[in-house]
Order: structure tokens, then C-alpha cells, then sequence
């Protein structure tokens, strides 16, 4: 009965949820993988082979899967690997950074009919669940046919737990049929395990987050851009992954600072490129003036020659964790406006002096660890500007902020081992 409950709630749900998926154009990307259909050669070639199954849906996840599977790679030799994103640019950053011989589809819809069809398309000898993925249908299907399925990296966020807890009594079902939960915290185990996850199926296994890595061969666009900055022997200040109502301070404060110091440049990477337009047309009220970077570099913008006033916009996805390693001082987007901040690691792997906001909810621990650590600084709109120019002014404070997140990344990366030694403990 419960079951057919989840399935008249995710159906009315779909209804109301289709015309938007539509009307943004993602049916375009994956719509029959979406609906539990894979194509007849990818069947073939997974045929008779042992599969393992890795599921993470944006961006930020795919990257973190990405690292993971090479460790995999290590530990099942013999293993072929399916690799699911639910977002549109997450399964861009996969197709771009995967491997060959990886199979990359988009995770189907949690109905009972497309999760089937696509399990029995595939055939996997396990499934890894990236963060917190919890699909009653897809965990149904999977205990149905004993295969086992884990959650790696596990977190609820503070926004998740409230809905969470009022349908306790559907999500407990699904949990106990996990085969392992690997979170990144004692916080996190709690969660799982007050929603009903057996404790004893639960394990600490750190944050995967912190083992990140640049990729090998870095993008053609960030090596144009270094070359480039190079050039104009400029202070680059790069604030990653913004949001509506970031950029229009941020005018203010490259307004405020670049008269004082004008060797100082500003690169803006907004989280979400279809919100360029609206960025230049809130530039322009601004009295700012901003470029692409895509279009300078490619000679396709008026001032190929960007004047010194200008503010760069890094137009392109998945190349500002690259990006982050020509900056001398960053800004993590999304947490002066109450979205919930952007991960702080990848500039923190280059040792980068890093600010935020106060809204970082969503990296609550990982935040406290940065500002605990010295290795993060937390601003606010009105003293966002007097940082950055005392920064500009003590090279030795933001060498010292770049080698304490330095250092917090060494102590607390291994996240990526243990979680694959999970793993391994049960499948082999």
C-alpha cells in the first residue's frame, strides 16, 4: 500500500513538473534513457559483464564520481561502468572528463516501469548512490533482485531533513534496504540513522569533497585566459558560481575599489550561464562595463583589447575549478544571498586566500572547518569591499589564508579510499 501511495504522489507530482521540464528544453537531453529506455548497443556491450552503476546528479557530484571511479577502476579491474546524471550541464561535465570505455545515460524517472526497464537493461551487480538519492522505487527494485545499493558521501542538508522527518514512515522503508551508507560526518549519521537507516549500516567515511582534483589537461579556454591575464600583469579577484543579486554588488565594490587600485580585475563565473543576458543588462544599469571572456579571446568581441574597466564574465561551464588556479584572491558565490554557498575546495586545492558570505548552509561543516582553520574569511555586503582592498594590501595575510586551506584539504582528504573500501568489503 505504501508503495502504490509513493507511486499516485510521484505521478501527480510529474504532471505538474513535466510542461516546466519542458518548456526548459531539457526533453531535448536524455528523454528516453529518462523513461528507463537504453540503447540495444549499450545492452550488448554490458552484456555478461559485471556492471557497477554510479549515479550523481549535477555538476558538483559528477565530479566528485568521476574521482571515485578511478579509485573503483583500481579495485574492480574486471568491472564495467555506468555513470547517471540527472542535470543537463552535469552530464556535459561528464561526457567531457569520463572515460572511453564508461557508459554516460541520464538516471531514469523513479517510476516503477522506466526504473525497471532500465535495471534490466543494464544489469548491474551493484549501484552507488552519490550524496543523498533516495528513490523508493529504484531501492525497491534493487532489494527486489538482491543487488546491492549503496549511498556514498551521504549528507541530508539542513532544508532536506524537515520534509524528511514528516514522511518518515515511507523513507525508513527505503532505507533498510540499503546495503551500506558511507556520510560524511557524525551530524550526517544521525540523520540517516533518526530517519530509520540501520546503525549499524551507517559508517563515517569523511567528505569526498575534499579530495578533489583539477583535471589533467586543463580546458583550452582557462589556458587562453592565463595567458591573457598573464599579459596584463593584472590582481585577478575571480568570484565563482554567483547568484541573482550577488553580481549587483559586486559592480558596487569593483566600482568602489578599481579607482584606487587599478591593476585589479574582476572575473565573474555565475553558477548559471542562461543568466548572462540579465547579468549585462544589470551591468549596464550598473554603469559597469563587462565582457565574455569566450568572446574576447575568441576575437569576437568589439574591444578585443578589453579596456581596464571592464569586468570579465567567465561564460563557459565546468571550467571554473580550473579557472580558480590563476586567481589571487576568490570569492565563493551563492552565500551573500540565502541560496546556501558553493564549495570552497577546489580554490582552497590551489591555495587561494578565500572569502564568503554568511549563507553557507548547504557547506555548513565545511565552512566552519575554513573559518575555524584560517583558511577562509566570512564577509558581508557592507564589508566586502574594505576585505578585499586589505587583502590587496597584505600580500603576507592572504599567503597565510592560501596555506591554512591548503593544509585543511591535506587533513582531511582519504574520503574517496574509504568510501571504495566500503565498497569492496561487501562485494567482494
Amino acid at each position: 500500500m505504501m508503495r502504490i501511495l509513493y507511486d499516485i504522489v510521484f505521478f501527480i507530482f510529474s504532471i505538474f513538473y513535466i510542461p516546466s521540464f519542458i518548456a526548459k528544453g531539457k526533453h531535448t537531453h536524455g528523454f528516453w534513457s529518462r523513461f528507463g529506455s537504453v540503447p540495444r548497443e549499450i545492452q550488448e556491450s554490458l552484456k555478461n559483464k559485471k556492471v557497477i552503476w554510479v549515479h550523481a546528479v549535477s555538476v558538483g557530484e559528477v565530479a566528485g564520481a568521476l574521482r571515485f571511479l578511478e579509485s573503483l577502476r583500481v579495485t574492480f579491474k574486471d568491472a564495467r561502468f555506468v555513470l547517471t546524471t540527472t542535470t543537463v550541464t552535469g552530464h556535459e561535465t561528464a561526457a567531457k572528463f569520463k572515460k572511453p570505455e564508461d557508459t554516460l545515460l541520464y538516471f531514469p524517472a523513479d517510476f516503477r516501469s522506466a526504473v525497471k526497464s532500465f535495471i534490466n537493461a543494464i544489469h548491474p551487480s551493484a549501484v552507488i548512490l552519490m550524496e543523498t538519492e533516495i528513490w523508493p522505487n529504484l531501492v525497491f527494485e534493487l532489494d527486489a533482485k538482491k543487488i546491492p545499493l549503496f549511498i556514498v558521501n551521504g549528507r541530508i542538508s539542513d532544508k532536506a531533513i524537515k520534509p524528511y522527518r514528516r514522511v518518515r514512515f515511507l523513507i525508513q522503508n527505503v532505507l533498510k534496504r540499503f546495503t551500506a551508507i558511507g556520510v560524511q560526518d557524525e551530524q550526517m549519521r544521525s540523520r540517516f540513522v533518526e530517519l530509520g537507516a540501520p546503525a549499524d549500516k551507517v559508517k563515517i567515511t569523511g567528505n569526498m569533497k575534499f579530495d578533489w582534483r583539477p583535471p589533467a589537461s586543463p580546458d583550452p579556454l582557462v589556458a587562453a585566459m592565463q595567458n591573457y591575464f598573464k599579459q596584463k600583469q593584472s590582481v585577478i579577484f575571480m568570484a565563482g558560481s554567483t547568484h541573482e543579486g550577488e553580481e549587483e554588488r559586486l559592480f558596487e565594490t569593483y566600482t568602489d575599489l578599481k579607482a584606487r587600485h587599478p591593476e585589479l580585475v574582476f572575473v565573474i563565473a555565475p553558477r548559471h550561464p542562461h543568466r548572462l543576458e540579465s547579468i549585462e543588462t544589470a551591468a549596464e544599469k550598473k554603469k559597469v562595463r563587462v565582457c565574455r571572456i569566450s568572446y574576447i579571446l575568441e576575437g569576437s568581441q568589439d574591444s578585443l583589447n578589453a579596456p581596464q574597466d571592464a569586468i570579465y564574465l567567465l561564460d563557459k561551464m565546468g571550467v571554473l575549478a580550473s579557472a580558480y588556479e590563476m586567481a589571487d584572491l576568490v570569492f565563493v558565490g551563492g552565500s551573500l544571498v540565502p541560496v546556501g554557498g558553493h564549495n570552497p575546495i577546489e580554490p582552497a586545492f590551489f591555495g587561494k586566500p578565500i572569502l564568503f558570505g554568511a549563507h553557507m548552509h548547504n557547506f555548513k561543516e565545511i565552512a566552519k572547518a575554513f573559518k575555524e582553520g584560517g583558511a577562509a574569511l566570512e564577509v558581508s555586503e557592507t564589508n566586502l569591499a574594505p576585505t578585499i582592498e586589505r587583502l590587496l594590501a597584505s600580500r603576507s595575510e592572504r599567503e597565510a589564508l592560501g596555506t591554512s586551506a591548503k593544509h585543511l584539504i591535506k587533513n582531511h582528504e582519504g574520503s574517496v579510499v574509504k568510501n571504495t573500501n566500503l565498497i569492496a568489503g561487501v562485494l567482494k
